[in-house]
């Protein structure tokens, strides 16, 4: 089986904007005097013909026409108006080219842009006059980087056969490289504030468990100053269920059915450090974490205090499939002896907070969050390693 420096399976959407200008609605003008006033000034570097439309990407992530311009003879156009919230737009040249924005009104922008591909060169652009964008954009190219960081090491972490001391090595540079990538983009993070760029810098380049102090001041912000557009609501919404599974709160209580058929109540076991693996079979990183997992339950299985569970969640197949196809799996697998229970819906998963599997939450004896993570670091060690850190912790 493939190992990772570090996986993950996300099932939480980002906020991205996509270009897609062949389902755009029929269009509609700007507002004249409704929210924040905006300015867009481009120069293109090509002679192109027909209209440069303004669109606002909806909730399903759909461009909707909202204003026009034609081109001028100079290969100029000029775009005002005023927008009535924060939101994702982008200028779409003549259906040519399109150039995603993030606008909170008030901007005035310099857009230059060669206006149509070529068979030798995709069309580029740049645009001026937005510090939000160009904090933005600096944030995405620290994140490229370091995914060709992840690609590089990567790489190297599958060449290695039977070397354990350099594949931790290789994962040691990893993490490392990991913190300076966050070290980075953090304080940048934290100048764009409560802007929409912002809230989409927070949303995609942080750890929502590693990081949900900054989550939730930002939700707190939003909050003080009255900003209920779209994305501020949805931001605020995501914290609050995320608050529900956070470190120190109260474990959500359950009950749920193991494979044979046995209602397993998280409260009955109140005393004892409980372990919860949320994983699904379709998840890689999930069963990537089972050895080391299995090594754990091994080191505390004549500790009566101690209980694992297995909460399979997030299973696409339909409800009456769903219990032979897990107990398939593990027979098949070899992990029939995990204690797992069946989480039909993904309610439990969902009252946890959880967005990317495999997530682990360790229970203490009083029933609250002591620890939780989310993913697979690589290696049955660091996982082992990661249980007994728990556990040990969690039975003083």
């Amino acid at each position: 089986m493939k190992q990772s420096l570090f996986a993950i399976c996300f099932l939480a959407f980002g906020l991205a904007c996509q270009s897609q200008p062949q389902n755009a609605s029929t269009e509609t003008k700007a507002t004249a005097t409704d929210g924040k006033p905006f300015t867009i000034k481009g120069k293109l570097n090509n002679l192109v013909s027909g209209k440069v439309y303004l669109e606002k990407m909806n909730d399903r992530n759909i461009p909707m026409k909202i204003d026009s311009v034609s081109i001028a003879a100079d290969k100029t156009f000029s775009l005002k108006g005023n927008i009535a919230e924060p939101g994702i737009y982008q200028v779409n040249i003549a259906n040519q080219q399109v150039i995603g924005l993030i606008l909170d009104g008030g901007e005035n922008l310099n857009v230059i842009a060669d206006g149509v591909s070529t068979p030798d060169k995709a069309a580029t652009f740049s645009v001026d006059g937005s510090p939000a964008m160009a904090k933005f954009n600096q944030i995405v190219a620290e994140a490229q980087k370091f995914r060709q960081t992840q690609t590089t090491l990567q790489e190297q972490f599958d060449a290695i056969k039977k070397d354990d001391k350099k594949k931790k090595e290789l994962q040691a540079q990893y993490m490392a490289a990991e913190e300076k990538y966050h070290n980075t983009i953090k304080p940048i993070i934290a100048d764009l504030g409560t802007s929409l760029a912002g809230l989409i810098a927070i949303n995609n380049f942080l750890n929502p468990e590693k990081d949900y102090e900054i989550f939730a001041k930002t939700a707190e912000q939003l909050q003080k100053e009255g900003q209920n557009h779209f994305f501020a609501k949805l931001f605020i919404e995501d914290v609050k269920r995320r608050s529900a599974g956070s470190v120190g709160s109260e474990a959500p209580d359950f009950s749920l059915v193991d494979l044979s058929g046995k209602n397993v109540k998280l409260s009955e076991l109140k005393g004892k450090v409980v372990i919860l693996d949320f994983w699904a079979t379709w998840c890689g990183p999930c069963i990537m974490s089972f050895p080391g997992m299995k090594q754990a339950m091994e080191k505390y299985k004549n500790n009566p205090n101690v209980q694992f569970l297995f909460v399979n969640t997030f299973e696409r197949v339909d409800q009456s499939q769903w219990k032979s196809t897990v107990s398939n799996f593990v027979n098949q697998r070899g992990f029939n002896t995990f204690p797992v229970i069946l989480d039909m819906g993904g309610v439990v998963a969902l009252n946890y907070g959880v967005n990317g599997i495999p997530a682990k939450f360790c229970i203490d004896k009083e029933g609250k969050i002591k620890f939780k993570s989310t993913g697979f670091m690589g290696s049955s060690e660091l996982v082992l390693q990661e249980m007994t850190k728990w556990v040990d912790e969690a039975v003083k």
